[in-house]
């Protein structure tokens, strides 16, 4: 598969660009590996080993950098890597060696042009365990000693490390290996390998500061143990590779197993994409796809739930079930669809989906208008893709039930009102919607009331239901004239005369809502039957004039008084602004989808492929951000590996290559 390589006027020596970037690596579990392309973590969430203990949700940072170095006899070493401390001070200066970085598959490549020769650097983790690989290899033309030198933090991954504490104890376990136990419960780290020498030196650092957490309004500085150093030599074109574990480390022969493994997975994920960008989105899409449950020894566990994105996020059941048509259909992967939604459909209650498991704990949270109603939609892409007609026998009663409950009432005062058939609901201080933005006690977009795309999703509920119970034939499941209902008010009741499109939210506290929001266009996208196709064309032309950008659709038009056109600050100004303007990368799929449905030409949207594969190497390389901007340049934001944006994007390629007849 073809590389993503950054052009080489990147490579200047400055370190902005490489500060800027982001490289990710996961392992299936929830843990992953994380940093920059300067070697700096300016984020609590980055380090080397991000272990998920248990999975996916409970993430511990045991290892958060290290201090690299190569050396030719006694002169001078030279750094390969770069700390930021307090005052922005960098030491060492390793970015200045960096001449090259690319992604091959999923594994991040930097090259080093250094006084002693090149240098290569890769890093891969092992699939279904909590274990990171970082390989050198000495391309120059004479012997070189590597030394590193590991931070080990194992700490809460939303937390920073702060103080020497004489819990942590570092214990040599053998000529080139050791192991690091701190208090609490984080899990011990074993470090080293074969081909290293442990020469212990144990040691505090003080003062690491991570300047992209002072920016949100975090604390921003931590210190690390520092067990000792490890060192190898290296004639040219030898390896040596640096193990980081949370459970046990391995011969040099599994870890030349484990690359192979690694690269051969990750070349039959993207060998039938059609091109380098659908082989990235796919790429992309792998690693948010993990598996909930305990790791056992000797088995390789299977995705049966989405991490919603990189770094902090965990699996959320909105984000997924959005997803799951892209991260599964799109991919070839329809069985871990299918997983995934009998994985869900068990957790229904009352007629909801949890929303969100805790990052500690067990129980899931149900605090979601939207999540059911997405999950039938992921059920029905399913069944579309698929002719699963056994699923339906399966799900027919999680299905009925969802129905039957939003009918009567279920939590949060979400209900159908009888007289349209319409689904309400809303409850003080919730945010229950996709626009789901709450800092402390204040709900900055309630939309209580009838929000237009809880409706649409509705509509579309009860119509595959009624195809689906007839198929496999239940008769007298509930109500059949709710549908009829919805198909004769929904256009009465949402489309806006006044400004050509859909109001957002009806019969809320307030009356309508006739702000320009994005989800118009998830309505249009989801049931655009309902409308006629001059109100469809009306509300895409105004989606296309007030909130289309080349990445995704802004969550409020810019004519709005509450629309912010920078997104940034401390926690209250980000979440007041979070759906208050800034572009969403997921909308771009539907944004495609309802267009080309309306008649659309492909044509028209065709600056949007390039402007995907322009993303790709920004943020975290081959990721999409969960959010942009809202005003040009559209400079990513949000969490910076996001899978409802992998996965939209995915699809919406895919759309627009079928539009054009490839």
């Amino acid at each position: 598969m073809t590389d993503l390589q950054l052009p080489a006027e990147l490579f200047t020596g400055a370190p902005q660009p490489l500060l800027d970037r982001e490289w990710l690596v996961t392992n299936g579990l929830g843990g992953f590996a994380s940093g920059t392309l300067a070697g700096t973590a300016t984020r609590r969430y980055h380090g080397l080993l991000v272990a998920a203990d248990p999975p996916p949700n409970a993430r511990w940072v045991l290892v958060s950098g290290a201090d690299e170095f190569i050396q030719r006899g006694d002169d001078p070493e030279i750094p390969l890597s770069t700390q930021e401390y307090d005052g922005g001070v960098l030491h060492p200066r390793g970015y200045a060696q960096v001449s090259a970085f690319a992604l091959r598959g999923q594994r991040p490549v930097w090259r080093f042009d250094t006084d002693l020769g090149e240098i290569e650097k890769t890093i891969w983790m092992e699939r279904g365990r909590s274990r990171t690989f970082v390989r050198y290899t000495n391309h120059a033309r004479r012997n070189l000693s590597v030394r590193v030198r590991p931070f080990v933090t194992l700490r809460w991954f939303h937390a920073l490390r702060r103080g020497d504490d004489p819990a942590f104890e570092a214990l040599q376990t053998g000529p080139g290996s050791v192991s690091v136990r701190g208090p609490g419960d984080a899990p011990c780290v074993h470090l080293g390998g074969s081909g290293w020498r442990f020469e212990a030196r144990p040691d505090w650092y003080w003062n690491f500061h991570r300047r992209v957490e002072r920016a949100r309004g975090f604390d921003d500085t931590e210190d690390a143990f520092a067990p000792g150093d490890l060192v190898a030599e290296l004639v040219p074109g030898q390896s040596v590779t640096m193990q980081l574990a949370a459970d046990e480390l391995q011969s040099a022969a599994e870890v030349d197993a484990s690359l192979a493994r690694f690269d051969a997975r990750t070349s039959s994920l993207a060998a039938s994409a059609a091109d380098p960008l659908e082989q990235r989105l796919r790429l992309a899409a792998d690693q948010t796809l993990v598996h909930r449950g305990p790791s056992l020894p000797g088995f390789t566990p299977e995705p049966n739930t989405v991490i919603a994105g990189y770094p902090w996020f965990g699996d959320w059941g909105r984000d997924t079930l959005i997803a799951l048509p892209g991260l599964c259909l799109e991919t070839g992967r329809a069985s871990i669809a299918k997983t995934i939604l009998l994985n869900y459909a068990q957790n229904i209650d009352q007629g909801m989906v949890p929303n969100r498991w805790p990052d500690a704990g067990d129980e899931p949270e149900y605090h979601s208008f939207d999540a059911a109603l997405w999950f039938v939609y992921a059920l029905a892409a399913y069944v579309q893709a698929t002719d699963d007609v056994e699923v339906l026998d399966v799900l027919a009663t999680a299905l009925l039930e969802i129905i039957e409950w939003h009918i009567r009432g279920t939590r949060h005062g979400i209900h159908m009102d009888p007289a349209d058939g319409l689904l309400t609901g809303g409850e003080d201080g919730l945010q229950l919607t996709w626009m789901d933005a709450k800092f402390e006690d204040w709900v900055v977009t309630p939309r209580r009331g009838k929000p237009v795309e809880i409706n649409a999703l509705w509509y579309a509920a009860l119509k595959f239901a009624d195809q689906s119970f007839k198929r496999i034939g239940w008769r007298g499941s509930y109500d059949a004239g709710v549908l009829a209902l919805v198909e004769d008010s929904f256009a009465t009741r949402f489309w806006n005369p006044e400004t050509g499109g859909l109001f957002d939210v009806v019969d809320g506290p307030d009356g309508s809502d006739p702000a320009i929001r994005p989800n118009q266009v998830i309505a249009v996208a989801v049931a655009g039957d309902l409308l006629s196709p001059q109100q469809r064309a009306s509300v895409l032309a105004q989606a296309r004039d007030a909130l289309l950008t080349p990445v995704g659709l802004r969550s409020l038009a810019p004519c709005d008084p509450a629309y912010c056109a920078h997104y940034g600050g401390g926690p209250r100004e980000r979440d007041g602004a979070y759906h208050q303007g800034p572009v969403w990368s997921w909308l771009l799929g539907l944004y495609i989808q309802a267009s080309l449905e309306a008649g659309t030409p492909a044509d028209e949207l065709r600056g949007i492929r390039e402007a995907m594969l322009a993303h790709l190497h920004d943020g975290v390389l081959g990721g999409v951000s969960e959010l942009f901007q809202p005003e040009s340049p559209f400079a990513p934001d949000g969490a910076p590996a996001q899978a409802w944006g992998a996965a939209e994007w995915l699809r919406g390629l895919r759309l627009l290559r079928a539009a054009n007849g490839r």
